[in-house]
């Protein structure tokens, strides 16, 4: 809609249409992704979707490059209309995609979860004379369905309950929301999107490439000169997200996100020295740091943990406040961050930055359980345990929880906190 016709407003309601749709596939991906996965696998998987989204904007800035030579009356539509292309092969692909089976089983449909569960585990799914003696065979997949079948037993009860009734009432879902919005809030207070939006423009105020600008030739190639600036940026994310994919599963969601964290505070510090030291190459290195070690954790852990934490009753309007959040962190940082720079400086923001994931940190090592390898049932039964969300059981790979030691049941727990609530 937004290139096809001139006019202010059209183009506003294109960008209106494609952010609501964005919107719904942030939401959406990763909750498809963790009712699908296997546990071990889980992590990675949701990783994936973080690579997909990255891996498409250092993409998309290379095809903007290449159009922006062309000339400008027009070439800004074709970058918009170019990103029809991949959301049209999006859904021809996942018109292929079965149904999560937590949804067929919210469904009522528990025979088609069952088939699905063991589509997607690659094993042939149990048909006629067989299919008891398949079903015998392949306890794992048998327990997960059990698993998915009783918490959706739970569902039914979390229907007409508001959010503000689990803020106040649910102690467990309390802490569960307050930790997956902290992440969603502390990834964009950390400063991302002042690079992905502004990196090239931060970029020109280190001094890069300034003598390049007075020359006339090369001035009118400027605008291309600042798209093509953010693709080196935007790469360093997307290796450290490779990274994090290869190291999620095995070093565990809490130390990598701790990990993370550590290093991108210490590219904030370095890119504000470099402003400080007025070090065009410095302020370039810190800011390459940062982007790496973001993408190293603090960019994939939003999506995986607040994917796998909340009850299953709840999970869709958690999910969708924590992505409320993130989407208004996200704004607040771009509307801010320019006025910042230049009331403060560049050097006094980016440290402001750095004291905000510090502070988060803090929190994140005392309030972070370990949730890698664990089911989503098991995951919930970490936050009906109050001790379980301190360090000392958070660590050791998801410590007494993950060595099997016996916690209160969810369902007990659930059902207790629900008369609360009603």
């Amino acid at each position: 809609v937004g290139p096809v016709k001139d006019g202010y407003y059209v183009l506003v309601l294109g960008r209106l249409i494609v952010g609501t749709a964005i919107g719904l596939a942030s939401e959406g991906g990763p909750l498809y992704i963790s009712e699908c996965a296997p546990p071990t696998v889980r992590g990675s998987l949701t990783t994936l979707f973080n690579v997909a989204v990255v891996g498409g904007q250092v993409f998309a800035s290379i095809v903007c490059g290449i159009v922006s030579y062309l000339p400008s009356t027009y070439n800004w539509r074709l970058m918009l209309a170019f990103g029809a292309v991949p959301a049209l092969l999006q859904m021809i692909g996942f018109a292929s995609l079965p149904p999560s089976p937590a949804w067929l089983v919210l469904k009522g449909r528990t025979e088609d979860a069952r088939k699905i569960l063991y589509q997607i585990r690659g094993l042939p799914a149990p048909e006629g004379e067989e299919e008891q003696e398949a079903i015998n065979q392949n306890d794992d997949i048998e327990f997960e369905l059990k698993e998915i079948v009783d918490e959706h037993e739970l569902a039914k009860k979390g229907h007409g309950v508001s959010l503000w009734k689990l803020w106040r009432a649910h102690p467990a879902v309390r802490r569960a929301m307050t930790l997956g919005c902290m992440l969603w809030a502390v990834s964009q207070l950390a400063g991302i999107n002042t690079i992905m939006y502004y990196g090239a423009s931060i970029i020109r105020a280190t001094g890069v490439g300034e003598e390049e600008y007075h020359d006339g030739e090369a001035h009118k190639h400027r605008d291309s000169l600042d798209i093509w600036l953010t693709v080196p940026l935007m790469s360093m994310q997307l290796l450290g997200i490779f990274v994090c994919y290869s190291i999620i599963d095995k070093r565990g969601r809490r130390s990598t996100l701790l990990l993370s964290m550590t290093l991108v505070w210490i590219g904030l510090v370095l890119i504000a020295l470099g402003f400080a030291a007025d070090s065009p190459g410095f302020t370039v290195f810190g800011m390459c740091f940062y982007l790496f070690s973001f993408g190293l954790g603090l960019s994939t852990m939003p999506y995986t943990i607040n994917s796998e934490i909340y009850p299953v009753e709840y999970r869709s309007k958690c999910v969708a406040q924590a992505t409320a959040v993130f989407w208004l962190s996200n704004f607040l940082v771009s509307l801010t961050f320019l006025s910042l720079a230049r009331g403060w400086g560049h050097a006094q923001t980016f440290f402001l930055y750095a004291v905000i994931v510090v502070v988060s940190e803090i929190y994140f090592y005392f309030q972070m359980p370990e949730t890698t390898g664990l089911s989503l049932h098991e995951i919930q039964q970490l936050f009906e345990s109050q001790g379980s969300t301190t360090a000392a059981a958070a660590t050791n790979n998801g410590g007494d929880a993950a060595a099997g030691v016996e916690l209160p049941s969810v369902q007990e727990s659930g059902q207790g906190n629900e008369k609360e609530i009603v």
